[in-house]
């Protein structure tokens, strides 16, 4: 089907979808940083009490996490500082696997801090 312009009904839904992914990926980013955020607020406190306490409470999060791959992805990607490249090779997975543990894993814990300051 041809609009008066020429370009197809088709090519609007295109557009339409690249424009519709690029705000959902905007949107997941966004929400990640805010996730990193809240991480690096617990972590980065003054004082060795209250680097401890942060050690555990982060310790108590990451037990929240049902799955043992998502709490060692966790560990290792962002306490740890490795690339998720480096921990896919360690794991005998693909990259995307990493990511996508990792990105199931920050949900819940972002959901987990969410819930605990309501």
């Amino acid at each position: 089907m041809q609009t008066n312009d020429g370009i197809s009904v088709e090519n609007y839904r295109k557009l339409l979808r690249r424009a519709a992914w690029r705000l959902q990926y905007k949107a997941r980013t966004q929400q990640l940083k805010e996730c990193y955020l809240l991480f690096e607020s617990q972590v980065h406190d003054s004082g060795f009490e209250t680097e401890i306490l942060s050690k555990v409470y982060i310790k108590e999060l990451l037990d929240t996490i049902p799955w043992e791959k998502c709490r060692f992805v966790i560990q290792r990607t962002i306490l740890d500082g490795m690339t998720e490249h480096e921990v896919a090779r360690e794991l005998n997975i693909t990259q995307q696997g990493v990511n996508k543990w990792k990105r199931k894993g920050l949900e819940l814990l972002r959901q987990t801090l969410i819930d605990s300051y309501k």
